[in-house]
């Protein structure tokens, strides 16, 4: 079973460590699908439908951002709150336990 790592760093390339965990795990696509919201959606418009379609595709997903004052980037909250909705994520009829 593939890993999803969704990988939600503003600035990636300035990022040394950060910037080659992703380039190792690419180079194991068998293992991993690398998910960079920044260059997904570099608008912040997110497309909710294909990323909960996205996350219904794994059993495992990996959340990789840096921590700015104990919260995380802009765009992941934006993400939290519109891709993990009511009814989908949690809730009575979510379906996921």
């Amino acid at each position: 079973m593939k890993t999803l790592i969704l990988v939600v760093h503003p600035h990636l390339n300035e990022s040394l460590i950060n910037k080659r965990w992703v380039e190792e795990l690419q180079k194991h696509p068998d293992k991993y699908e690398v998910h960079q919201l920044y260059e997904a959606y570099p608008d912040g418009k997110i497309d909710v439908a294909a990323e909960q379609q996205l996350m219904e595709r794994y059993e495992r997903i990996v959340f990789q951002y840096p921590l700015y004052w104990f919260n995380c980037p802009p765009l992941f909250k934006t993400w939290l709150d519109e891709v993990l909705t009511y009814g989908w994520a949690y809730g009575s009829q979510s379906g996921y336990k």
